[in-house]
């Protein structure tokens, strides 16, 4: 069936799984470090937007509670 050129055809030709193996790696830690940074944008981020949004919550309950009182003291004098 296989003549005996083609066995030697196949024995001198490298496999192509062994010398594509140091790009696999490669790749793989390159997914994985990007996958980190990305990770760690989101987790900035989510950090950074909720320091914002309590800022604001805080200071809409700050002029809120501003204005409860303004109401009580306008209420008090009339």
């Amino acid at each position: 069936m296989f003549s005996s050129a083609d066995n030697a055809n196949r024995d001198s030709r490298p496999n192509v799984w062994q010398e594509s193996w140091p790009a696999i790696v490669r790749l793989i830690i390159l997914e994985i470090l990007l996958l980190l940074a990305l990770a760690s944008a989101f987790v900035y981020y989510l950090n950074w937007s909720s320091e914002v949004a309590m800022s604001e919550f805080m200071a809409a309950s700050k002029a809120q509670l501003h204005a409860v009182k303004d109401r009580a003291a306008c209420r008090q004098s009339a």
